[in-house]
């Protein structure tokens, strides 16, 4: 690698983009001023919230608010079946595994 020139660049970037397009230098080289440039040449994905009027604060307090409403009308409309299982009352013998024949 002694034998490559790489030109002076004006800056860091630069210099990355030159050092990972150049042919003659070593494929892991490359790659790990390519790892470096990306961060720099590629923004990353990220989310962002637009909260219009008020503050986020006071809208979540709001958004909780109308949450638990409609929770109290669904639980209001939901019916309630009472329901006791019968229970048969059954000799022990009858609980006890049947002898299996050989």
């Amino acid at each position: 690698m002694a034998d490559i020139a790489i030109e002076n660049a004006e800056d860091a970037l630069t210099f990355l983009r030159t050092v990972y397009q150049h042919p003659k230098v070593p494929l892991p080289v490359r790659m790990r001023a390519a790892a470096i440039a990306i961060e720099y040449e590629k923004p990353r994905l990220a989310v962002t919230a637009l909260v219009a009027g008020g503050n986020f604060a006071e809208l979540l307090e709001q958004a909780i608010e109308r949450s638990s409403r409609v929770q109290a009308i669904e639980r209001s409309r939901a019916q309630v079946i009472e329901h006791s299982p019968a229970v048969e009352e059954h000799p022990p013998s009858e609980l006890l595994p049947k002898p299996r024949r050989v």
